[in-house]
């Protein structure tokens, strides 16, 4: 054994997979009766955000149980204090990473004021991404689908950010948290009863900035700086 963690290892049913389209063009060669010809020809635009939605499906298919979950990392305002936990990945496209976060939290401030990184992290398929940027409302019908899937439980804790204290702040003892949490279920007893709080927002990080990393069994990973600008991505190539 070399110390290879298997999660980095190839297999025949999983091939290691290492190449990224490229951003400034290709050679194309074409055969003619008279001799081989070399033309350049110019790539689509990089999009890395493309490549985040299509490696997540493939995180998916590969039963990766970070799929629908990220980790948000934040720095305090006062003090610069780090802060991190994992927060559930609702949505990833083209206008950016969706979620769903209480107004009461104490992630709120960092994330809206862009004291924040995202990090999506599929072991399964050796793909890690960095994503920073500022925020976006979610359209109204997609804060209310994502509501609606959230069970009993979950609807209620977000009930009880606004009705007895918000997450994070001390609470007498676990028995006083599962007494208000009791109290809520007796007057919300099934999940469409539960009244969606007004301090529930939906947000989408935009971003303006992707660091890509795509694991290599020799270690010699691929890492790649996605920066947004007016005329597109600009990308550059990373020291592993």
């Amino acid at each position: 054994m070399d110390g290879t963690p298997k999660w980095i290892t190839a297999s025949p049913s999983r091939p290691y997979q290492n190449r990224w389209p490229s951003a400034t063009g290709a050679v194309r060669r074409t055969a003619s009766p008279a001799l081989l010809k070399c033309r350049f020809v110019t790539a689509p635009p990089v999009d890395p955000i493309s490549f985040v939605v299509a490696d997540r499906e493939r995180a998916r298919s590969a039963s990766d149980p970070m799929t629908d979950l990220c980790v948000l990392a934040t720095a305090g305002r006062a003090d610069g204090a780090p802060g991190v936990r994992p927060i559930v990945l609702r949505d990833v496209g083209p206008q950016g990473v969706g979620l769903l976060i209480s107004q009461s939290s104490p992630k709120w401030e960092p994330l809206a004021s862009g004291r924040c990184e995202l990090l999506l992290l599929w072991l399964t398929i050796r793909r890690q991404y960095r994503v920073r940027g500022a925020i976006a409302p979610m359209p109204e019908e997609l804060v209310e689908r994502y509501w609606s899937q959230k069970v009993l439980e979950s609807r209620l804790l977000d009930l009880y950010y606004a009705t007895y204290g918000a997450q994070s702040t001390a609470v007498g003892s676990r028995e006083r948290f599962l007494e208000g949490i009791d109290a809520l279920r007796q007057r919300y007893p099934t999940a469409e009863a539960v009244p969606r709080p007004e301090l529930l927002r939906g947000v989408y990080l935009v971003p303006d900035r992707i660091e890509a990393w795509r694991g290599s069994p020799d270690r010699l990973h691929d890492r790649r700086r996605f920066v947004r600008e007016v005329s597109g991505w600009r990308e550059e190539t990373l020291v592993p």
